[in-house]
């Protein structure tokens, strides 16, 4: 296990169909019914293909997709593997070379984690190369008198600090990936012409070209990831869950339960609760946009399913379900994901979110399950083969392998590849058609519990072109990418 540190500490939080709540090994739930349509199967020796010694093994480390070769002629399980596969890799036990320290791919030597903002607004890349490292974890930004160093990192739409059920915040990461590093270098200073993310094999041989140094799966294309996490010693049984060791800050509530006050910080073991995937793929610059989480995290809000028999079932709530680490049992639909406390923006400090009168756990819910209206039949063939591919995976997985605790909940890119909110010309308020596909209100309940609904689209609501032609579409100040701009370029 590696021990992480952060910085900028003190300015940093953070059953109809066969399907419910059972327990399996380490206390892991599932959320998965067990009859889904084969809607986006895949075979052992399709998946033994995805391990690198050719062979399913337990913790087995993984290929990165071939997001440079990705298919133009494609459906959407292609999208859904390429995800499942990127995670499955990310997750893999890796050690550093600099120490043979333990680490995983997403936190290893072809990764970096990415830096608060500093007094100037601009972020660095931090190189994982010690077991001392900058792992950037931190609490959800709360309002506009956040410092600018908290804020961006937050949940979607501003929303407060996660609390879990048995009392541990919600910490985050960010981390890119050395393909990431190395076109934002080349690009920014002019070494490198795209302008938007790299996509085929001759921007990745640019990419290459300018690099100082070999890079780690490179196939991969660039990647950007959030991490979330919450205290491993809160969990019953944590042996579930991909863990690291951080320093984070410290709180002390106070006997009315009105305020936590920081003070200091100190060492945790923490666990993986969720993961953004982002990644750019062959004909996609606008990246795909997914994300996974630890199946005990929340139930899912009613939503309907192809099952094995062509036909659309639909899978109520459960407000009874149990064991979970965010949802309270017995919590009406009305009641969930309410946010009780924020940061105080000028002491750093948790405070009270009127109305409430108390700090407390959220009890969350996934209101739209799989990333799709859980009120309509029409996604039912897609969350037939999210859940279809997950079941598989799940199931071809190694007894024991950690992975098999997580989930794909959903992904989500443009039928044509065009970034939402991009203006037919300079200056038109007519956009280009981008359709979004696969999952369109895809959300995490650990980093966007406070931006679900009806009334919220998935990830392309935040992250478009903001009505910018190319560069600025992507590249631009919370375009597309939301930390590419403030980002400095290597330096070495």
């Amino acid at each position: 296990m590696r021990k992480h540190i952060l910085g900028q500490v003190i300015l940093s939080v953070l059953v109809t169909s066969g399907i419910s709540a059972t327990a399996h090994a380490a206390d892991t739930l599932t959320i998965l019914p067990s009859d889904a349509a084969p809607n986006c199967p895949i075979t052992k020796s399709e998946f033994e293909k995805w391990f690198m010694n050719g062979t399913i093994v337990k913790d087995g480390a993984v290929w990165p997709a071939n997001s440079v070769n990705f298919p133009l002629d494609n459906t959407n399980c292609d999208f859904f593997k390429w995800s499942s596969q990127m995670f499955l890799w990310l997750t893999s036990p890796q050690k550093l070379q600099t120490n043979n320290a333990a680490s995983y791919v997403f936190d290893g030597d072809g990764f970096y984690d990415i830096s608060p903002e500093d007094a100037s607004g601009s972020r660095q890349f931090i190189k994982n190369t010690t077991a001392i490292d900058n792992f950037l974890v931190r609490v959800n930004k709360t309002d506009d008198d956040l410092p600018e160093t908290i804020g961006e990192t937050g949940q979607a739409g501003g929303g407060g600090i996660l609390i879990s059920q048995t009392g541990s915040l919600v910490y985050y990461g960010i981390h890119t990936n050395d393909v990431y590093a190395q076109f934002l270098t080349g690009q920014k200073t002019g070494k490198i012409a795209q302008d938007q993310f790299p996509t085929d094999p001759t921007d990745l041989e640019e990419i290459l070209s300018f690099s100082p140094t070999p890079l780690k799966d490179s196939m991969a294309l660039t990647i950007e990831l959030k991490t979330s996490w919450i205290d491993a010693s809160t969990l019953i049984d944590a042996s579930g869950y991909v863990q690291v060791d951080a320093v984070v800050p410290k709180y002390t509530p106070n006997s009315a339960k009105t305020q936590w006050t920081l003070s200091g910080t100190e060492q945790k073991t923490l666990a993986l609760t969720g993961m953004h995937v982002v990644g750019s793929v062959q004909g996609h610059p606008e990246m795909v946009w997914a994300t996974f989480e630890h199946q005990n995290n929340t139930p899912n809000d009613t939503y309907y399913y192809e099952n094995n028999k062509q036909k659309i079932t639909a899978i109520p709530f459960d407000p009874t379900a149990s064991g979970f680490t965010f949802y309270k049992p017995n919590t009406p639909t009305g009641q969930t994901n309410i946010e009780t406390a924020h940061v105080d923006g000028k002491t750093g400090n948790i405070v009270l979110t009127s109305p409430a009168t108390t700090i407390e756990p959220t009890s969350a819910l996934r209101l739209n399950p799989w990333g799709n209206d859980g009120n309509s039949t029409s996604p039912a063939s897609v969350n037939s083969q999210i859940i279809s591919l997950n079941s598989d995976i799940l199931n071809l997985l190694a007894a024991g392998d950690i992975r098999a605790n997580y989930v794909q909940i959903g992904a989500v890119w443009t039928q044509n590849g065009v970034l939402p909110n991009t203006p037919v010309t300079k200056g038109s308020k007519k956009y280009k058609d981008a359709p979004e596909i696969g999952s369109p209100r895809l959300a995490n309940t650990t980093m966007e519990t406070y931006f679900q609904g009806s009334g919220n689209g998935s990830c392309f609501l935040c992250h478009n072109a903001g009505g910018n032609l190319p560069p600025d579409a992507s590249f631009g100040e919370d375009e597309l990418s939301h930390i590419y701009f403030n980002i400095d370029p290597l330096t070495e």
